[in-house]
């Protein structure tokens, strides 16, 4: 053989194998775009959804895993890598995403700020003394 047809072979192989690479590229996205999602990313998404309109409690994440609740806010933190704040409550624990925990420690602070003027009122009223009189005065004078 020639080298030019060798040339021209080794090209034709070449404009085959890159027809053929194209058609698996195409086949591998076709394949993940059929796979379906796991049922953590899954569980994820449906809580990100719930905590866009408001604070969580953990036992509303018990609708989407019954067994294991908190799994919930750790998806929508570790696999969607959205920041979910979590706030101890005599209730029980509260998710919320970083905009509603704003929101929250403004609601916090004026209460705060209500109590210590509660508190400014209540001292500045004087107690009225009442004297002491009966069985318990008669007690301590004995």
């Amino acid at each position: 053989m020639k080298p030019q047809e060798e040339i021209a072979e080794l090209k034709k192989q070449v404009t085959t194998l890159e027809e053929q690479n194209k058609g698996l590229v195409k086949r591998i996205t076709e394949l993940e775009a059929a796979k379906p999602k796991s049922k953590s990313r899954q569980q994820a998404e449906e809580g990100l959804k719930m905590l866009q309109a408001g604070p969580v409690a953990l036992a509303q994440f018990a609708s989407l895993n019954p067994k294991y609740p908190a799994d919930v806010p750790y998806n929508v933190r570790n696999l969607l890598k959205i920041d979910v704040k979590t706030v101890r409550t005599s209730g029980g624990s509260l998710y919320m995403l970083p905009e509603h925990f704003v929101t929250y420690q403004a609601g916090l602070a004026r209460e705060k700020e209500a109590g210590k003027e509660a508190k400014e009122e209540i001292q500045a009223t004087p107690i009225p003394q009442v004297a002491q009189t009966g069985t318990a005065g008669a007690a301590l004078a004995v």
